[in-house]
Order: C-alpha cells, then sequence, then structure tokens
C-alpha cells in the first residue's frame, strides 16, 4: 500500500475511532467519517465499503495492540523474576497492564462495544481470545507447576475473557469503585491459580 493511501486509510480510522467514543456504534455514520477524515464519501468507500470493515480494521488493530502488550507484559514478567513469578506478581502486572491499556484508550473499550453488535466481531474476538490463553497456557504452566495442558487452557480461557470484562466495567465505573472491582478480581483470578496450582 502506498504512503498516502496509508495516510488516508489512518485518518479514516482514527476519525471512526473518535466518532466511537461519543457515540453508540449504530449511530456512526459514513459521512461523518468521512467529514472527520477530510476526505469524500466516495473515496472512504474505496477503503471501506461498509461500517462493519471500518469497525472490523478498529477491532483488529486494539486486538494486535493488546496482544502485543500482554506478550510483553508476561516476557518482562518471566525476566523480571528470574522464569519463577508468583501468582500474586503474575495477576498484578498482568491486570495493571490491562487496566492501564484500557485507562489510556478509551477508544479500545469503545471498538470493544461496537464490536459486540456483529456477529462476525463477535467471533473474531472469540478467536483473539483463544489465540490468547494459548499463549498464556506455557507461562501459566511454569507459575503453576502443572503438566496438565488442557486443564491450564481452560484456565487461560476464562481469565483472558474475563479479564477484558472486568477492566471494561470498572472503567465505566466512578472512582472508589473502579479501584475496588480492579482489587476484587485480581482476588478472585489468584484464587482459581491457587486452585489449579499442582502440588510441589
Amino acid at each position: 500500500m502506498q504512503e498516502r493511501s496509508m495516510r488516508r486509510r489512518e485518518a479514516i480510522l482514527v476519525a471512526a475511532q473518535d466518532l466511537l467514543v461519543t457515540e453508540n456504534p449504530e449511530d456512526l455514520a459514513m459521512r461523518e467519517v468521512a467529514r472527520r477524515a477530510d476526505i469524500s464519501i466516495g473515496s472512504l468507500y474505496q477503503y471501506f465499503p461498509s461500517k462493519p470493515a471500518i469497525l472490523r480494521a478498529l477491532v483488529m488493530r486494539n486486538l494486535d495492540k493488546v496482544g502485543a502488550l500482554l506478550r510483553g507484559e508476561v516476557n518482562a514478567l518471566l525476566e523480571d523474576h528470574a522464569g519463577r513469578p508468583t501468582i500474586a506478581q503474575a495477576v498484578d502486572r498482568i491486570i495493571d497492564a490491562y487496566v492501564s491499556h484500557y485507562r489510556s484508550h478509551p477508544e479500545a473499550i469503545a471498538v470493544w462495544a461496537g464490536a459486540q453488535a456483529d456477529l462476525e466481531l463477535r467471533r473474531l474476538d472469540v478467536i483473539d481470545t483463544r489465540a490468547t490463553a494459548d499463549f498464556m497456557v506455557a507461562p501459566m504452566m511454569i507459575l503453576l507447576s502443572s503438566s496438565d495442558r488442557d486443564a491450564i487452557l481452560s484456565v487461560a480461557l476464562l481469565i483472558t475473557e474475563l479479564a477484558g470484562h472486568a477492566v471494561r466495567l470498572a472503567l465505566a465505573l466512578e472512582a472508589p469503585l473502579t479501584d475496588r472491582i480492579v482489587a476484587q478480581f485480581k482476588t478472585m483470578v489468584t484464587a482459581v491459580l491457587e486452585a489449579n496450582r499442582e502440588p510441589n
């Protein structure tokens, strides 16, 4: 893709993303996206033939960002603790990274909300949850001293799916509840992980 085309595509995505922060996804108007991106409606349709196509691109971009964030945090966690972090260290690090990401990127929450109204995008979200859980299995097996990959995969799937929901809920509430929800979620995840740790 040529540089000019890439800049236009990015301008469209930024315009749509900004609109999603203040509007319901179903109210996203292609004309307003084009106006904010400073392009004609015809040009917009050359890049994205429909509103779901824009949402899909935004979802993919957000999933890529969160995936890269998670991989970086897991690698740093293992490096910082010589490959053997405690459950509490792992839970704090990963959940705090999720909270920080969504707090500094409110558009990511809006994009996620828009994706929930579209069957194809919900399927994409499930595929991403599975990929994230698959990535998490190896470090979780180390963390839990477990060799039961299937059991750890089911735990990883649940934690991965619930983490996004818990963080989005926490950030949608007022300040005192935000911290309490995050702390309670960490307690829940820690308890689940402890329950799945193999005795030494």
